[in-house]
């Protein structure tokens, strides 16, 4: 089945990515000199036990991604569109980004959550997020997200790899939280992935153009901010 950037249709559930932020947003934010950006961030399990938070929890906006590891779109966002000025900005404090991963897309997207999960445990969340999404295709080609393609996408992340994660990955430690973050997205308001909320606000379909152009993901940032200011 084809899976089309924004009509990533749900027999077995749904997930879109809403744009969510709040804060201030500098100038430079309309630069697109930090596109290729691919450097470490913090991150850390979400409060609510179903998301992981990227980015200081003192930034100045939230963004809420929906997101299925196995859905081109997300790859398409996450590598050429605005992903990564995205990270760029939690790297940078801006911004906290908070990740629903959604496995309506079949067991390998059950599979890659739990490996994100086990990730998270290494402090390498961030990377193998930005690994995984480079490397679909590639997986599809070998069947999707199993746990050898897996163990192999996370040997090209320094220092993840060790007996405690590749165990996590081949039996599957936190399905849990795979299945708490699947409920959450199949329970949210999106049809399809990806999906920004910005401070609790879905992005609608007029601003869909933020998904892939950095620069009117910062214009939209800096008028959600303004919104925001006025009260």
């Amino acid at each position: 089945m084809q899976v089309s950037r924004r009509s990533v249709l749900a027999a077995v559930g749904a997930a879109v990515i809403v744009p969510t932020a709040a804060g201030c947003l500098p100038a430079r934010w309309g630069s697109r000199e930090d596109e290729g950006y691919t450097g470490p961030v913090a991150a850390a399990l979400g409060a609510e036990g179903h998301t992981v938070v990227v980015g200081n929890p003192g930034a100045p906006l939230t963004v809420r991604v929906y997101e299925d590891p196995s859905c081109p779109g997300c790859a398409e966002f996450q590598t050429e569109g605005s992903g990564p000025r995205l990270r760029r900005m939690a790297a940078d404090g801006d911004v906290q980004v908070h990740y629903v991963l959604g496995s309506f897309l079949g067991n390998g997207s059950k599979r890659a959550v739990n490996a994100l999960r086990a990730s998270l445990d290494k402090g390498k969340f961030a990377e193998l997020h930005e690994v995984l999404h480079r490397g679909q295709t590639t997986a599809k080609k070998r069947g999707g997200f199993t746990g050898d393609t897996l163990l192999s996408l996370a040997s090209s992340v320094d220092g993840l790899r060790d007996a405690g994660f590749d165990e996590a990955v081949r039996t599957g430690r936190h399905r849990d939280f795979v299945e708490a973050a699947d409920r959450a997205v199949s329970s949210s308001w999106i049809k399809a992935t990806p999906a920004l909320e910005v401070d609790g606000r879905p992005v609608g379909k007029g601003d869909q153009d933020v998904l892939d152009d950095p620069d009117a993901l910062a214009r939209y940032l800096r008028r959600a901010r303004q919104r925001t200011a006025r009260g």
